[in-house]
């Protein structure tokens, strides 16, 4: 089994929730400015998604699952976390579970009619975590088989705490929506990168130049995936496609609009030719072609991904 790896994913960094937080609206939800007793909260560090928390529909895109559809198993570590302005003086024995009530809570927020994960996609390794004496987390492992998921399907496996002990349980931080989003290209591609150094795409290679790397297309909804472009510092292109009865068409690509001015324009990189997609009559196989000017020279990127 392969662990997940704590991973910085994008170049600027959340504040971190502290570990003192509070009641608000009543008995459940999380005040970081007025400390009171003790909640147990779940967090999903490992995901960084640019949270210490990802968890609760304030994070919901932290739950989401990216793993190589090559893979024949993932290990998600997540923790129960004890927030408050003190620890205990006794163990404290959490219990999680999944609360199919609610898999479609944020159906208002990106429009996915999300499906129950079946139990044959995911394992917990345990239900329960001891927090021990004085302490503050305990963690929990879930095994996922990303080999086995369809990858046109919207799954949500939306994690709670059931029981914490007779401690408060955050309504807020309290559930975590691991989640994979059904697209018809998403999955593991081959990738092969060429530069050209000039604006019309003629001559050899030049250096930047490969052959033969992996890649994931990774979903952002039912009819776009993010991919990155070997160019520079290689930002994602958003590839967006129309869905029609499952004939896919009008296939489209811009540097990820989130990314361009921290990898392109920061740099002194400007978009010449705006990325242009050909994509094969069967859909393994789909290039993009992009120009860029430097400041000094002209750069012309060819990304294919094929499989």
């Amino acid at each position: 089994m392969k662990e997940i790896k704590i991973k910085k994913l994008f170049a600027f960094l959340m504040v971190a929730m502290t570990m003192s937080s509070c009641l608000k609206e009543g008995a459940k939800n999380i005040d970081t400015e007025n400390p009171t007793g003790s909640i147990v909260t779940l967090q999903f560090i490992e995901n960084g998604s640019g949270s210490t928390i990802n968890s609760g529909m304030q994070y919901f895109s932290g739950g989401a699952l990216t793993y190589p559809a090559s893979h024949e198993s993932d290990t998600a570590t997540f923790n129960v976390n004890l927030a408050g302005p003190t620890t205990l003086t006794s163990d404290l024995t959490v219990t999680v579970g999944v609360d199919a009530t609610k898999l479609l809570e944020n159906i208002k927020g990106d429009g996915i009619d999300y499906q129950m994960m079946p139990d044959s996609l995911y394992k917990f390794m345990s239900k329960t975590a001891v927090i021990k004496a004085g302490q503050r987390i305990a963690s929990l492992k879930i095994v996922f088989y990303p080999s086995k998921i369809d990858v046109t399907k919207s799954y949500n496996l939306p994690v709670v705490i059931k029981d914490a002990g007779g401690k408060t349980i955050s309504g807020n931080f309290g559930i975590i929506h691991f989640h994979v989003i059904g697209n018809p290209i998403a999955g593991a591609y081959n990738w092969d990168y060429e530069r050209r150094n000039n604006q019309t795409g003629s001559g050899s290679p030049a250096g930047g130049t490969f052959y033969g790397e992996h890649i994931v297309f990774s979903p952002v909804n039912p009819t776009s995936v993010k991919v990155p472009t070997g160019y520079y510092v290689q930002p994602n292109f958003l590839l967006s496609f129309k869905n029609t009865g499952g004939v896919l068409s009008d296939f489209k690509a811009v540097i990820a609009p989130d990314e361009i001015e921290g990898a392109y324009t920061l740099n002194g990189i400007t978009v010449v030719t705006q990325p242009v997609v050909k994509v094969s009559s069967d859909l393994k196989t789909i290039e993009i072609r992009h120009v860029v000017f430097n400041g000094a020279a002209y750069r012309y990127n060819i990304d294919t991904y094929y499989k």
